[in-house]
């Protein structure tokens, strides 16, 4: 399969930039999570992992997705008594929602899809005494998955599938993805991960510990790969914001060019 060529500027693409971001975490849970049991095809991708968190259980449809096609990808979801999950590249038509409604799923919320210029990412700087450093799938790994489990509020099984401890880590500078900590005093602190697909790079897993929030890891865990991305031929970052996130993204200079509608499912 041919590779896409880097894009340059958000300028280049401003017609296709809006799917590119909001498809991108599509592209990237095919890719880690399909290894792991995931089920995909060309229209759905779907995980079922038992943990208890709608991320954990969910199905990501891609644009345009039908009535017809939502059911079916839904319809083994339903079948689970955890919390579960419909997320859309783009936004669903009325016939899908009434569908999604018809089957217990509630509009949770719209996510961010969010692109940046890499050479006019804010700068970053981390405090004394703190460094950030790639991380490998030796014994650090379990301490990333801790961290981003702890950062997010995830259960450390589901974190876990999204890490070096499950996925492995390729150290080459070029590897496609790529895991970053942050470190004090010997300790992780915070994590993130880039993607590196559809000519873009894709930032996800930015989590700090509760305690060292407020210190600006979080801006530097975002902004430090893309700058790795950037001596790679990368020209745009992009990202799926959460509604906390937000705020320091646009600092850095990202903007929002789309929307993931998210429907959640909660167990009776």
């Amino acid at each position: 399969m041919q590779t896409p060529q880097k894009i340059d500027a958000i300028a280049s693409s401003a017609t296709s930039i809006a799917g590119i971001a909001a498809g991108h975490l599509d592209l990237t849970w095919r890719k880690l999570m399909c290894r792991q049991g995931a089920f995909a095809d060309e229209h759905c991708f779907r995980l079922m992992s038992g943990e208890p968190h709608p991320l954990g259980n969910l199905a990501i449809f891609s644009h345009g997705a039908s009535r017809q096609v939502t059911e079916r990808g839904v319809s083994p979801l339903l079948e689970l008594e955890v919390p579960t999950a419909a997320l859309f590249t783009s936004e669903p038509g009325d016939e899908v929602v009434q569908a999604l409604s018809a089957l217990g799923f509630m509009k949770a919320e719209d996510m961010p899809a969010m692109a940046v210029d890499i050479d006019g990412i804010a700068p970053t700087s981390l405090p004394a005494g703190y460094a950030m450093t790639r991380i490998d799938a030796g014994p650090v790994a379990s301490d990333w998955t801790e961290v981003a489990a702890a950062g997010f509020e995830l259960p450390r099984g589901l974190a876990m599938m999204l890490s070096p401890e499950v996925l492995g880590a390729d150290m080459a500078v070029d590897a496609d993805t790529q895991f970053f900590g942050i470190w004090n005093q010997g300790r992780l602190v915070a994590t993130s991960m880039m993607f590196l697909a559809g000519g873009v790079a894709g930032i996800y897993c930015v989590a700090t510990l509760p305690e060292e929030r407020g210190r600006g890891l979080g801006a530097h865990a975002t902004a430090e790969p893309l700058r790795v991305a950037r001596g790679l031929g990368y020209g745009v970052g992009v990202l799926q914001s959460s509604e906390s996130g937000h705020r320091v993204y646009r600092r850095l200079g990202f903007i929002d060019v789309g929307t993931l509608p998210l429907f959640v499912r909660m167990p009776a």
